[in-house]
């Protein structure tokens, strides 16, 4: 009889940052390294020890032992070291699908230098999974996954015969994506510890081996037994040759191999049966008790997933496009790139963006938001001014200010854009500083009326709404800093610039548009919608174009929560509390569009009451608490802002507050009475059907879900389309139809295995929510221009000012890419570091096969690539685009310079 192969792993899960700070935590992974390097040396039996899956573990090695990086290599050339592919441990659904992307790339890059990297797509703990890995891996050269989550395995005396969606027969099953890409999935049924920790005696090993033993061939689809031996933060077992052996004395008929996942997953796919199960689309836990999908995650510490949207956004959104378009390309910028990129990726493992570490952990994340914002600024103003340096401004008259407003977006950007431009420069080489600052002071106050026209001299509507003398400067690239005084002169333009393009302006001498009109009126419109203001100071919206109107749509309300940053717990019997009705109303009315601003009150208990202090202490399972909140109450303010642009489909929404309470949730409610067993959510490279009932084994009272920029629930005559800034928590009420989506969440504790204070969860200071509202008619073409919108509702319109009377070999006005589907949404448009082509990708948003056709600086692509750059075999730039499937399409060396 052939025997059972029992696979042992080394490894340890290596969270860089998680129940200590990172540095702590550092300490710890360079002993284990330490450790590694001699065990290699002194047993010639230790096969190899898996490093996690993320390559970033080298960097942190060797930030301490930079004279180790020779050894190091070393034992990465023989095999004894196993790395890759990724470059850090992501969370699935808190990052976007470009930030997925990168970190599949650039730790691809980072382990080819060290070796040949692990094949295997590697998420052992990610709090959920999206269901575009499949593809995702694919499009990274991978075809097998490992992970933890998601899946229930019945075992082979399964006698039901009746699996559910999210059922496996076997610890091993097949895993598809939307687009139909399957992967071979294996699941740690007995978690990625089930060989943690192998007794070395007799008595010991013989109890530890029958049970785990059994444990795993009761899932296991083949002969080839899967032990993980380590486990979060585990020190190499240095003993685990003995143990082995000894396990080889007392259980002869099965074959212990101290292995690696190359040699596993080759043995595996040999073996594997015919009658794997195949699982579909995101595995977030849907068919548990709900109670640890640990979806609130997305909802802890808002204030992270709020930075880590805008550092994606600028990344994605402004510096790449901007380099691309610019010609600034070369390595040395593209390095400053991908030091963005990598520290950006920093903040992505799952215990460092789902925000559930202790305070050091995310008080460092800031620090590295600012320093990836920093490079990401200065290269694309650096993108600006030689792109400024291009366009042909003559068609401007001399005595005008030329600026361009770039729009990176999808759709039209018609939002009111401040735009300061330098009208007059005083150099510290003219005079002393204080003389100069007096002398265009002077000037400043002599300033007449101002207005700002386009390219044809067609007046826009704009405003000036500041003037100011202050210091600035210049850095040359090869000479000395310039210092300055300047004037300047900040206008309001509400232009529109169309999608993809970048438009010139000029800010000219001149009486313009009437100045900006106020009121008390608790109503602002357009031609496409309404939004009021009514008396218990809820929002009522209307869709003016099919007279659908949402009586008081929009609320913000507040609950208790006693849980920790992993779970939201509400306390029994408690009644949501509504904020009051609007106060202090004021309604302004410009060209460029309206806004009404009002403040509400909540009125709400300061923090729950002292069990929940006793609770925390004892490590109270979360299911099980029982404390209320506290009997004092306290104000808090909501400054809430409504801002409509003319010509916009989108109402805006910001609000703002000082939150000084503890153990509550703020959410903003969207009544929209639609009754619909499914709702959509854009996810990742995926607009995502859920269902708005969870499951029969549900027990949560909560149904949290994840979302990237939208929610809508629609029926197929109307629909509501929910957009949000770093807002990435959300869940239907199916009952009133009500999109609910977090915008403050306060805890004090950490969670999960012991007692961790973590008083900056509680989130205590100034807080800002920003969402959207778009409505449409449930038909296709009416939802993807909403969905659409949403997404654009992120991005930002880039400006810069632009020499006077220059001769640029560029327009003024022109559309650099065009996409002639608007199923086909855009996450990414940059220059590959290694060939200098343009790359665009993107995904189709529908579950349908879509006809689409990209053009960049009027040209077609020349091949459909993968993450890797390597051309598809059998897909051409005209094939039809799958359901769901993500696409990247080719540029040759094409840019704005040529």
């Amino acid at each position: 009889m052939t025997k059972k192969k029992v696979f042992v792993i080394s490894h340890s899960h290596w969270d860089r940052e998680w129940y200590m700070a990172f540095e702590n935590h550092h300490m710890r992974l360079v002993q284990l390294m330490d450790d590694l390097f001699d065990l290699f040396e002194n047993d010639p039996n230790f096969n190899s020890f898996h490093l996690d899956g993320q390559t970033i573990i080298l960097d942190d090695y060797l930030a301490v032992r930079p004279e180790k990086r020779a050894e190091l290599q070393h034992w990465i050339d023989v095999g004894k070291l196993r790395v890759g592919p990724f470059y850090i441990l992501q969370d699935d659904f808190l990052i976007s699908p470009e930030a997925n992307t990168r970190n599949t790339i650039l730790g691809r890059k980072l382990a080819e230098k060290w070796g040949q990297p692990v094949p295997l797509g590697y998420f052992p703990d990610t709090f959920g999974n999206a269901g575009q890995v499949p593809q995702m891996m694919r499009l990274g050269h991978l075809d097998t996954v490992a992970f933890g989550r998601g899946v229930t395995p019945t075992g082979f005396n399964n006698q039901t015969g009746d699996l559910g969606d999210y059922d496996s027969t076997y610890s091993e099953m097949y895993w598809q994506s939307p687009d139909s890409s399957k992967v071979l999935g294996i699941l740690f049924a007995n978690w990625y510890s089930n060989g943690n920790e192998i007794p070395d005696t007799k008595e010991a090993a013989k109890a530890f081996w029958t049970e785990h033993l059994a444990a795993a061939e009761k899932y296991a689809a083949t002969p080839d037994l899967l032990f993980m031996n380590g486990v979060d933060h585990q020190p190499v077992q240095k003993n685990l040759s003995d143990a082995l052996a000894l396990a080889r004395e007392l259980f002869p008929d099965y074959e212990f191999i101290h292995s690696n996942f190359p040699d596993y997953i080759k043995a595996l796919k040999a073996d594997l049966p015919k009658d794997l199960t195949t699982v579909k689309g995101e595995l977030t836990s849907q068919a548990t008790d709900g109670w640890y999908t640990l979806a609130n995650t997305a909802s802890s510490r808002i204030y992270l997933k709020q930075h880590n949207t805008a550092t994606e956004r600028l990344l994605e959104n402004h510096t790449e496009p901007l380099m691309a378009l610019s010609g600034l390309t070369d390595a040395a910028n593209q390095d400053r790139l991908t030091y963005a990129w990598q520290t950006l990726l920093q903040n992505d493992p799952h215990d460092s963006i789902c925000g559930c570490s202790v305070d050091e952990v995310h008080r460092g994340m800031m620090d590295r938001y600012a320093r990836a914002q920093q490079v990401g600024h200065w290269l694309g103003d650096a993108a600006l001014t030689k792109l400024a340096n291009k366009i042909d401004t003559r068609n401007f008259p001399g005595e005008s200010r030329p600026f361009l407003l770039i729009n990176n977006s999808s759709v039209p950007q018609h939002d009111t854009v401040n735009v300061t431009l330098e009208w007059e420069r005083a150099p510290f080489t003219a005079g002393k500083p204080n003389a100069l600052y007096a002398m265009l002071e002077e000037k400043r106050q002599a300033l007449g009326d101002f207005h700002v026209i386009d390219r044809e001299g067609k007046m826009i509507p704009a405003q000036v709404v500041d003037t100011q003398v202050k210091f600035h400067y210049d850095l040359p690239d090869r000479a000395f800093r310039v210092p300055y005084m300047g004037l300047y002169i900040t206008v309001a333009v509400a232009a529109t610039v169309a999608a993809h393009s970048w438009a010139g302006f000029a800010l000219v001498p001149g009486t313009g548009h009437p100045q900006v009109a106020s009121d008390q009126e608790p109503l602002i419109q357009n031609d496409a919608l309404q939004a009021q203001v009514t008396a218990d100071g809820s929002v009522s919206i209307t869709d003016r174009r099919q007279q659908q109107t949402y009586d008081h749509c929009l609320r913000f309300v507040d609950t208790g929560d006693v849980g920790n940053e992993y779970i939201f717990k509400d306390v029994a019997n408690d009644q949501p509390i509504q904020a009051g009705p609007a106060k202090n109303l004021t309604r302004t009315v410009t060209a460029g569009g309206q806004t009404l601003a009002y403040e509400q009150v909540l009125r709400i208990p300061v923090s729950a009451d002292e069990q929940l202090a006793v609770e925390q202490q004892s490590v109270t399972d979360i299911t099980e608490r029982h404390a209320q909140r506290s009997t004092q109450l306290a104000d808090l303010t909501l400054h809430v802002t409504l801002t409509l642009p003319a010509g916009s489909r989108q109402l805006k929404i910001h609000v703002a507050g000082d939150n000084q309470m503890r153990d509550h949730r703020i959410q903003a409610l969207f009544v929209t009475g639609i009754q619909s067993d499914h709702h959509q959510a854009e996810s990742i490279f995926e607009v995502v059907t859920r269902p708005n009932t969870p499951g029969k084994q549900w027990e949560n009272p909560e149904d949290p879900q994840h979302q990237q920029a939208f929610v809508d629930l629609s029926d197929a005559q109307k629909g509501v389309t929910v957009g949000n800034f770093g807002l990435n928590e959300y869940q239907v009420l199916p009952k009133t139809g009500t999109i609910a989506v977090t915008v403050l969440r306060c805890v004090g504790e950490m969670g999960d295995w012991g007692y961790f204070p973590t008083p900056d969860a509680q989130c205590q200071g100034p807080f800002t929510g920003d969402l959207t509202v778009q409505l449409h008619d449930g038909s296709r073409t009416d939802t993807l221009a909403a969905w659409q919108t949403a997404r654009a509702g992120q991005i930002t319109v880039d400006v810069q000012q632009l020499p006077v009377a220059h001769e640029g070999a560029l327009a003024a006005d022109h559309t650099y890419l065009q996409v002639d589907n608007p199923a086909f949404a855009i996450t990414a448009m940059h220059v590959s570091p290694d060939t200098g082509d343009v790359l665009v990708r993107g995904y189709n948003m529908t579950s349908a096969p879509q006809d689409v056709a990209v053009t960049y600086q009027g040209q077609a692509p020349d091949a459909v690539v993968d993450f890797l750059e390597k051309p598809i075999v059998g897909v051409s730039v005209n094939t039809t685009l799958r359901p769901a499937e993500i696409r990247t399409y080719r540029f040759k060396q094409v840019g704005a310079n040529d």
